[in-house]
């Protein structure tokens, strides 16, 4: 389970978007027309829930006890709002949570198990003494809570941010608070944790979140080629991929950055602050820092010795040297092993947090030889070419490194059995074990990081049960 906070400005809105209104008022205009219902879809409840409806896409589960549940939406909006009429206007009064529950929970899912899950995270967040609703909302494609493999469980808490003393509620705003308590509840009921609201395939996105978040992705990928070394570079590179930047001036004389594509514009802390101008200035000039330093003492691989003094020098073809990532990307900092494995070739892995989201999400970075740029995605990649030259140089490189007098002493005991580490098998276009592949889709929830650890310590406990080798 993850909870999605978002604010808003209009409570009819918000009451009208999680009860249907716009599909109630389809189904009720069919109905009236006379054309034939289709049972499991325009079923009247006959009042048996809290409020008759036709559509079976949403329920009521719970309510404070001063909602006037039998009267209608806009009575119920009204009493949401009823708390803010003792004090002066705030922006976005509108409290809205979204509770996302795992699909493998769908099939124990039950309303009181949901109601309850609800009530208590408003409890834990400190979200008490304020009008609410609870209403669950119920998949097209789930027809069945125990069948439906891609069923997502969920429901919709609205609330005041103004409680009944007159005192705004920022718990809102503390989203890591938010975190603990979702996995205080997880633990407690024994619910799957959840990747991220934004783990759900784009194309099932709605409104402006379906431009947003692949235009967040777009922007680091633009950010994170070592070419772009300043404001200009960046603005063109962006250009290329039909984002442009606008700057306004607000009243209070601030100028505020908006990214735009298409026809939508979006304030760069909607997407992420770290896209902000000066923190991306900041990081240009130290990329670019970095790079003059790394030309001023340039690393190459050792000659060859020639074998013959008689045969002529043959011209040594230019080393291969891979840019270093950026210090930071999207918040995330680089350390200095992944670092270290990026411009060796390999494949690293970071976890980034998508708009809204608490939880990282797990994304691919390594170097594109054939673009000679990197490349970021959420999917492992099946095919990477590493040129034979760079294996080449690297393995001259490395063979240096254990010729030297350092190199006798070792920091760490060889692995049991002789296995070759797992990290070994993200070089050299080997990808990783089918082993590895089958155990990270065993446990989806789990890290990176923590899936190779657990990994490897299960393939060290199967060796010892077999014993030593024997040569």
């Amino acid at each position: 389970m993850i909870a999605y906070i978002i604010s808003g400005s209009g409570f009819g809105g918000c009451v009208d978007y999680v009860t249907r209104r716009k599909l109630e008022e389809k189904l009720y205009k069919e109905q009236s027309k006379g054309l034939k219902a289709d049972e499991s879809k325009y079923e009247s409840n006959k009042g048996e829930d809290i409020i008759d409806h036709l559509s079976k896409d949403w329920k009521l589960l719970s309510s404070s006890g001063d909602i006037r549940i039998y009267e209608g939406r806009k009575a119920m909006a009204d009493d949401i709002a009823r708390p803010l009429r003792q004090r002066k206007p705030i922006k976005d009064p509108v409290g809205h949570i979204s509770l996302d529950f795992h699909p493998d929970d769908a099939p124990k899912m039950t309303d009181e198990l949901m109601t309850e899950v609800a009530q208590e995270y408003m409890r834990q967040m400190g979200l008490t003494n304020t009008p609410y609703i609870v209403v669950r909302h119920f998949d097209s494609s789930m027809k069945s809570l125990c069948s439906a493999k891609n069923a997502h469980p969920h429901c919709h808490i609205v609330f005041s941010r103004v409680d009944y003393d007159g005192k705004i509620l920022t718990q809102t705003t503390n989203f890591k608070k938010n975190e603990r308590v979702c996995k205080t509840l997880n633990l407690k009921h024994r619910l799957t944790q959840g990747k991220s609201k934004l783990n759900t395939d784009v194309s099932k996105l709605r409104g402006k979140d379906k431009i947003r978040y692949p235009l967040v992705h777009n922007i680091a990928g633009v950010y994170i080629r070592p070419e772009i070394q300043d404001w200009n570079s960046f603005l063109i590179a962006l250009k290329q991929q039909g984002i442009t930047v606008k700057e306004k001036t607000g009243q209070s004389g601030k100028t505020n950055l908006y990214y735009c594509t298409g026809r939508h514009e979006f304030w760069y802390k909607k997407l992420d602050p770290f896209f902000s101008r000066e923190n991306l200035e900041l990081k240009f000039k130290a990329r670019r820092e970095k790079q003059q330093a790394a030309k001023t003492h340039p690393v190459t691989a050792p000659l060859p010795k020639p074998q013959r003094q008689s045969q002529p020098k043959s011209k040594q073809p230019e080393p291969i040297v891979i840019p270093p990532l950026p210090d930071i990307i999207c918040g995330v900092k680089i350390d200095r092993l992944k670092q270290q494995a990026y411009q060796e070739g390999k494949f690293i892995s970071i976890g980034i947090c998508d708009p809204g989201g608490v939880v990282p999400i797990n994304h691919w970075v390594w170097f594109d030889f054939d673009k000679r740029e990197p490349v970021m995605s959420r999917i492992y990649p099946s095919y990477h070419k590493i040129p034979e030259a760079f294996l080449r140089q690297l393995a001259a490189k490395q063979s240096s490194a254990s010729s030297s007098p350092s190199a006798g002493i070792r920091l760490s005991s060889p692995s049991l059995g002789g296995n070759i580490p797992e990290e070994q098998c993200f070089a050299h276009d080997r990808g990783m074990s089918d082993d590895f592949k089958h155990f990270l889709e065993m446990h989806p929830g789990m890290s990176f990081e923590e899936a190779k650890r657990r990994f490897k310590d299960e393939q060290k406990a199967k060796q010892q049960r077999k014993g030593p080798k024997l040569h």
